[in-house]
């Protein structure tokens, strides 16, 4: 009892050193300790989560074998989930099939809607796409960082008709916020006023600009900082190494709707680039190797962003 008294314990010479420097061991090691726990703990509690990106990716039965399987084993797999919506039935794929519908409008409002009702749950963006399209998806959560998904907004490559209605253009991706899918199905969908469900060709996205400028959502700026274009009307080799031809039909169209300037036919490309037009599929490999697996020399590797990639890759495998 005498050897273990709390008097001989706490004020004995020897231990009373002891317990002094054991002590001022232990305040220093907290010291240092509780800085990292604490700044995760508010990376973690307070910075806001990455946004979920749900892709849609619109293709055909003839394209399923040499076109959407090659972005099903690459890019999509970067979405937090995605679907494949077609006109018939692929047991890789596993495609949302939806069989008697030759207007592209018709398509559009359909797997729209189809999302809305079946999926809308997963995402907090909505990326439709088609499947001759290249996305860094990476480089689309890093944009909508500075958005939130409860806004009435949507982004694109912009343009706009003589009359003033804005729209996306076809082929370069088209992402909804998740209120705006939620005010088109349930809002536009179901007033043929405000959005018509008549065939409308190759002007689908006209009609669609249409529908959510009638229930109030926004077409967004998808340019960056410096003014380029991350949304490209075409494929990349043009808008790195040449410039727009004015005699050819597609080009002359986009320069006539630009809702942007266009100065000596090009268009500055942001170094954050999303979507683009890749005119041979399987150059999709080469698109997917540099933007996802190069690494620069000297550049320190993500570490996070390494392991999870090596995640999805084992999961392909």
């Amino acid at each position: 009892p005498r050897l273990f008294s709390t008097r001989r314990l706490f004020l004995g010479g020897k231990n009373a050193i002891y317990l002094l420097i054991l002590g001022t061991m232990f305040y220093a090691v907290m010291l240092h300790l509780p800085r990292n726990f604490k700044s995760r703990e508010v990376v973690e509690s307070y910075g806001p989560p990455p946004a979920r990106i749900f892709c849609i990716i619109s293709t055909y039965a003839y394209h399923h074998g040499h076109a959407a399987i090659h972005i099903h084993r690459t890019w999509v797999r970067h979405c937090d989930h995605y679907l494949f919506v077609s006109d018939d039935i692929d047991n890789h794929l596993e495609p949302a099939v939806f069989m008697n519908m030759p207007d592209k409008w018709h398509r559009m409002r359909a797997y729209l809607e189809y999302v809305y009702k079946y999926h809308f749950h997963q995402g907090d963006w909505f990326l439709y796409c088609n499947d001759d399209n290249f996305v860094v998806v990476d480089n689309l959560r890093h944009m909508l960082k500075t958005y939130s998904p409860k806004e009435l907004i949507y982004f694109g490559c912009k343009l706009r008709t003589t009359n003033g209605l804005v729209f996306m253009l076809e082929g370069s991706g088209i992402v909804f916020s998740a209120a705006a899918l939620k005010r088109f199905a349930l809002t536009a969908l179901t007033n043929e006023s405000i959005c018509s469900s008549e065939t409308k060709g190759n002007d689908f996205t006209k009609e669609l600009g249409r529908c959510l400028t009638n229930v109030n959502v926004i077409a967004g700026d998808s340019r960056d900082e410096f003014q380029r274009h991350r949304f490209l009307p075409f494929d990349a080799d043009l808008h790195l190494g040449s410039s727009m031809n004015e005699s050819l039909e597609n080009h002359k169209y986009f320069l006539d709707h630009s809702y942007y300037p266009v100065n000596d036919m090009n268009l500055p490309v942001s170094l954050h680039s999303i979507c683009f037009h890749v005119p041979y599929t399987l150059n999709i490999y080469d698109l997917y190797y540099f933007a996802y697996k190069t690494r620069i020399f000297g550049v320190p590797l993500n570490l996070g962003f390494e392991n999870e990639r090596m995640g999805l890759e084992n999961k392909t495998a």
